[in-house]
This record gives C-alpha cells, sequence and structure tokens, in this order.
C-alpha cells in the first residue's frame, strides 16, 4: 500500500512551523534556521532532561524537554502527551513556538497535562536532527527511535505520577511520522495518537492492538502534500489504512462542514475496542489554504489544541453511535461509494432538494436539485478523486474512480 521511500531522501522539512499571522513571522524564521553540528541548546532550556544508555562500550544520551503543570500532584496520577518536533528542529525551540506561542502548554496547565518535547537524533549523513520511524528490534537509544521513545516514558514514569493508561504522542511533520510509527510498533503504550501535518511512511504494524487517531492536514501542504506524491501517499489513504487496522466501519463516517466550509471534519468510529478516527482536512486558516503548519486557528471555537485534547481525554465517547448513523442513513443514502459514472442520493425527504458536489479545495463541479426521493445523478465528467457533496445540511465525501 505504501511506497518504499528512504527517509534519508525527504525533502527539505525545515520549513518550519509557518506562522499564521504576521506577529508569528519572526517565529518562522527562527524555526527555518538550519540545525548544524548538535547545536540545538536543549540544556539551557528549564525543562532539560535527558535519558543514557550504557552500552558497555559507549554512553548514548537522548535529550528531551519536560513541561510540568503548575497543579501537578504528585499523589494524583497524570496524563501524559509526547510531542515531537519535524525534521530538522529542536526540542527547545519547538517547545518555545508550539508550547509558548501556539498555547500548547497553557492548554497542558489548564488541563493538568505533563508534556514531554523529545528531541530527535542528529545524523551526520544528513547534517541534522530528525526521527527514523521504524522498529528495527535493537534496544538502542541512538539507532532506535521507537526504543528511545519507550524509555523516555520508563524516565518520565520514575521521577513523575504518571497515568500510563492515559499516555499520548503527537506529533508535527517529520515528528507525525514518527507518532504514527509508535501507532505501529508500540499501540499497548499510547491510548491515542494526534498528527498535524504528517503522513505515514512504509511499515509493517503490529495487528494485536486497536488506536484512536486524530489528523490536521492542510490541502496546501508544499512539503507534505494532501493529495500525495512520488514520495508519500495520500493524507486520506493514510486515514484509510487506519480505519482498516482498526477494523472501523468506513459507512460510521460523519462528515461535518465547519466554519462555512474552511474545515471539513470527517468521523470514524465503531471499530476494535471502540476505537475511532477524526479527520479535519483545512481547506483555509487566516484566510490563506491550509499550509504545511502546526494549525492554530479556531474552529468553530475550539483551538486545534483543545481539539485534540479533547479528542484524547474523550477517548470516542463523543463519536456519533451506531443508533445516530442509523438514523442519519435512514435519512439520507448516498451511493455507490466509491463510484464510477452515476451517484444515486435516496431521502425520506421531500424531493426539490437542492445538491452540490466540490472538489476537495472547495471548487463547485456540479449541483442541482432532486426530481424524487431516489434521485440519479451523472458523474461520468468528473475525474477521478475525492469530492465533497453538499445534501441541505449534510456533507459527505465522495470518492469517484476510473
Amino acid at each position: 500500500m505504501y511506497c518504499n521511500f528512504n527517509l534519508y531522501k525527504i525533502i527539505d522539512m525545515k520549513v518550519g512551523l509557518i506562522a499564521q499571522a504576521s506577529i508569528a513571522l519572526y517565529l518562522s524564521i527562527l524555526l527555518v534556521l538550519p540545525v548544524h553540528g548538535q547545536n540545538c541548546q536543549n540544556i539551557n532550556h528549564s525543562g532539560y532532561k535527558t535519558v543514557t544508555q550504557d552500552t558497555g562500550t559507549e554512553t548514548i544520551v537522548r535529550e528531551y524537554i519536560l513541561d510540568i503543570p503548575a497543579n501537578y500532584n504528585p499523589d494524583v496520577a497524570t496524563a501524559l502527551i509526547i510531542n515531537m518536533h519535524g525534521f530538522g528542529d529542536c526540542a527547545a525551540e519547538y517547545s518555545f513556538t508550539v508550547g509558548g506561542f501556539y498555547n500548547f502548554d497553557e492548554l497542558a496547565h489548564r488541563e493538568n497535562i505533563i508534556v514531554a518535547y523529545p528531541q530527535a537524533a542528529y545524523r551526520p549523513e544528513k547534517e541534522d536532527h530528525f526521527w527514523e520511524p521504524g522498529d528495527n528490534g535493537e534496544p538502542h537509544l541512538y539507532d532506535n527511535d521507537v526504543y528511545f521513545i519507550e524509555q523516555l516514558i520508563r524516565d518520565i514514569d520514575s521521577e513523575y505520577n504518571i497515568d500510563l493508561s492515559r499516555v499520548y504522542a503527537a506529533g508535527y511533520s517529520n515528528g507525525g511520522m514518527m507518532a504514527y510509527s509508535l501507532a505501529c510498533n508500540r499501540q499497548e503504550l499510547f491510548a491515542g495518537i494526534g498528527i498535524m501535518s504528517g503522513v505515514m511512511l512504509e511499515e509493517d504494524c503490529n495487528d494485536n492492538y486497536s488506536i484512536p487517531i486524530i489528523v490536521f492536514h492542510g490541502i496546501a501542504d508544499g512539503v507534505l502534500p494532501y493529495d500525495g506524491n512520488q514520495y508519500f501517499q495520500p493524507t486520506g489513504e493514510v486515514v484509510s489504512f487506519w480505519l482498516d487496522k482498526n477494523n472501523i466501519p468506513e459507512s460510521s463516517l460523519v462528515s461535518t462542514e465547519l466554519k462555512d466550509g474552511k474545515v471539513i471534519k470527517d468521523e470514524y468510529s465503531g471499530g476494535n475496542d471502540n476505537t475511532c478516527i477524526s479527520f479535519y482536512t483545512i481547506n483555509e486558516e487566516f484566510d490563506k489554504p491550509g499550509d504545511h503548519v502546526w494549525f492554530s486557528e479556531a474552529i468553530d471555537g475550539s483551538t486545534p489544541n483543545q481539539i485534540l485534547w479533547d479528542f484524547f481525554s474523550n477517548n470516542c465517547a463523543l463519536t456519533s453511535s451506531t443508533e445516530e448513523q442509523s438514523e442519519i442513513e435512514q435519512q439520507l443514502s448516498i451511493s455507490p461509494n466509491p463510484i464510477v459514472d452515476k451517484l444515486t442520493i435516496t431521502t425520506s425527504r421531500t424531493h426539490g432538494q437542492a445538491y452540490s458536489i466540490y472538489t476537495m479545495q472547495g471548487k463547485r463541479v456540479l449541483s442541482g436539485i432532486t426530481k424524487s426521493n431516489s434521485h440519479i445523478i451523472d458523474v461520468s465528467a468528473l475525474a477521478p478523486n475525492t469530492y465533497l457533496i453538499n445534501f441541505g445540511e449534510e456533507v459527505r465525501k465522495l470518492v469517484k474512480v476510473e
């Protein structure tokens, strides 16, 4: 399903977290500065921590930044989020930007969450820091990033009272790739995974566990394209992979248009162990097409940070129930999906309802009025792609195939 791709050939991902407001321009410039040598200066951060390993021939040191909420109580087990930076970044700078400027730490303090910002290893062959997804089975802090994150959790748990049933992984860009890898290889350690502008690379996954996942991706991402390219698969295909792995029925899809169509939320539920997936397509943010960023503009009153945490903490409880789904499906059926040349809208509502079909970029390509309760639409002229159909207040995703 996945393209074979050597991580060392990742195109320049040091675009960083491009700021979405004018005041953030300074920060985006800071983040795109190349990191040469091992010059991250994480040690100067007040939350600086290390994990060490003595192999007998060498001592390996891995770094991370730890943020402890002000109301932390050692007598109360506390949730932990591992938040991983992108290619070429430093944990201290990432914690300053995502944790500080984009207020992730403020959320964590309000919700009483411990946040760890681990540092990716420096790789001399590329003179930079980046995550290497995949578990090679080696218990080695440098050679196996999956093992490093596992030991990181143990290190934090040895000092703080961590609720090990509420440990989560989140990542931006290359950090999102690493979060997917943890979902593949260490599902038993995590209660949920969050992805900001990240994709999944090829690897074999452990099929013994299922895991909830929330994804945010912009349609104009120039680094990890929404629709994929010769190196990276489309974001929708990654979501489909996890639907299949979690045994979540595609028919459970509830698609909602938010912010007047600037954001589309696709929710799937009813998987193994009550797993669910939430997929946010960012069509527009701060009056620009959704880019390769850590998203921050509020979506119908909630910031992406808050949406991410609500998804984690609710443990799929807020996704639509089977009964609610059945009622929706009884009111409206759009089939088949995927479609080839004809689409049928079947509804219990009065005919004469308007419908429109849009590209994922928001361009209307087809519209009309239903003439019966079982209305057939000719879609043969549409190119194979992913579309959205709007019918009344309902928004559904369509896949057109040849």
